[in-house]
């Protein structure tokens, strides 16, 4: 295993490395494709290490897998799941390829997935020990997951927020102040995209997002038609992604501003800068040919719904730009993939699944995802929502572990919603993030299974020892 810098010197979602080097701050008031975190955090690591960043960079991923590590271990045990159980899902999420392929992969998920697990921590803390510095660094946690991705939207922190402010009717002051100081940063974000930009977002990437769900699920011929019936635009024929000179006929290229990271459409490693302004038109024009597509051919939207669910449902190491290191644990990879995933047919070649798609072979496409995971992570969802609200109405469940609880359902359904409704690739990649959530609830479901069916095995075998002595006491 290497771990694998590439993405920062070819994907969109970095800033040019020469910009984050020696225009930092300014790159980042003016970037607008996504939220600045990742551009920020990697940046720096640029300016500390020019030289050695993907060891550092590395070094960084592996304490944030320890970290991850002990919190499964730690929200399971607070959850009352046993020592031996919680230690053998944490040892196994950790050790699992796909884990540890984004252990050495740069990008969002594996920061996130320890945002998400720490957040769940300082949440759990707060309410059980009414901990002070829990709940600052709670919201601290929140304002973090927004920076980074864009997933993460002003109206998940208002929500939970209002949430807390509810549940912890006597505390409202101190969870409004606690809360203040990153909900404003939130909102200085968002005022500050929509003075520059006009979008009151964290991220003005939705345009490009509107062509996956729509036009990228056109095919060749039914494009065609519709560009040449002026439901869509030539611009909806290029692939999402294209360098600015394919776009050239059909936009103004802007003035110049004088700042790089809006003027330069391709960057000092030539990949193609997205913040770029020009791309705004193309953005516009995307846009309206995606809503074009909704009022006139919706089955585009049913597509990437149905492309959206399948791959959510397959295993995280089963994404297409781990061409550095999953070939080395391939015989690995496929093994866990079959065992414990239920994916008997291999989903790497993403291609050769439209294809067998297009020709009518959809029923054998089931064996190219996870089996047991489109089975069992929405019953493992349905349950926990049932064990709480049981437990809630019960009073079995005391209130810290039921906030608790609901912080890792609610995370699961948001996150899952918004991939799946805005996106249709890549979407076992989005998912990765909370799947520690799901090993928690996991953890909880086999305790309680534990605890029902051993109960009433020790309950039977007390019976069976104890009728005969009873009897023999009656006879005597």
């Amino acid at each position: 295993m290497r771990f694998d810098a590439r993405p920062i010197l070819h994907y969109y979602q970095f800033v040019d490395p020469q910009l984050l080097k020696h225009r930092l701050i300014e790159s980042m008031i003016y970037l607008h494709v996504q939220p600045p975190g990742l551009n920020i955090y990697t940046g720096i690591a640029l300016k500390l290490f020019p030289h050695s960043y993907p060891i550092a960079l590395h070094i960084a991923h592996l304490v944030l897998g320890l970290a991850i590590c002990w919190l499964i271990y730690y929200l399971m045990r607070v959850l009352s799941v046993s020592r031996w159980i919680a230690f053998a899902l944490a040892a196994w999420f950790t050790v699992s390829p796909g884990v540890v392929l984004f252990e050495n992969y740069m990008l969002y998920e594996y920061v996130v997935c320890f945002l998400l697990a720490a957040s769940a921590a300082a949440l759990w803390r707060n309410a059980a020990g009414n901990s002070l510095p829990c709940l600052p660094l709670f919201f601290t946690l929140l304002l973090a997951l927004v920076l980074f991705r864009n997933m993460f939207h002003l109206i998940y922190v208002v929500a939970i927020l209002a949430a807390l402010v509810y549940v912890f009717k006597g505390s409202r002051q101190r969870i409004l102040l606690a809360g203040a100081l990153p909900l404003l940063v939130v909102l200085g974000l968002y005022t500050k995209n929509w003075i520059l930009f006009g979008s009151f977002s964290g991220s003005t990437w939705l345009g490009m997002n509107m062509d996956s769900i729509t036009a990228h699920q056109l095919t060749g011929h039914e494009a065609r038609d519709l560009v040449n019936g002026d439901v869509i635009s030539p611009v909806s024929l290029l692939d999402l992604g294209s360098p600015i000179e394919l776009y050239r006929p059909y936009i103004q290229m802007p003035a110049r501003t004088g700042i790089p990271v809006l003027d330069e459409c391709v960057t000092s490693t030539g990949a193609t800068n997205f913040n770029c302004l020009a791309f705004f038109q193309v953005q516009h024009a995307y846009t309206r040919d995606g809503l074009a597509l909704l009022r006139n051919y919706p089955i585009v939207y049913l597509r990437s719904l149905q492309a959206a669910w399948f791959t959510y449902f397959l295993p995280a190491g089963d994404f297409p730009f781990f061409d550095l290191n999953r070939p080395r644990i391939h015989a690995l990879d496929r093994f866990w993939d079959v065992v414990f995933f239920g994916q008997f047919e291999d989903a790497s070649d993403r291609k050769e699944l439209r294809r067998l798609a297009d020709r009518g072979a959809r029923a054998s496409l089931v064996l190219h995802t996870g089996i047991y995971l489109l089975i069992g992570l929405p019953a493992l969802w349905i349950w926990g929502v049932t064990y709480l609200v049981r437990g809630v109405r019960r009073k079995t469940l005391d209130r810290p572990s039921a906030l608790l609880i609901g912080f890792l359902l609610f995370n699961i359904a948001y996150l899952t919603a918004v991939a799946n409704l805005l996106s249709s690739f890549e979407n076992n990649r989005y998912r990765f993030p909370f799947d520690a959530f799901y090993v928690v609830l996991l953890g909880v479901a086999l305790q309680q299974l534990i605890r029902r069916y051993g109960t009433a095995a020790t309950a039977s075998g007390l019976v069976a020892t104890t009728l005969p002595l009873e009897s023999n006491r009656s006879t005597t």
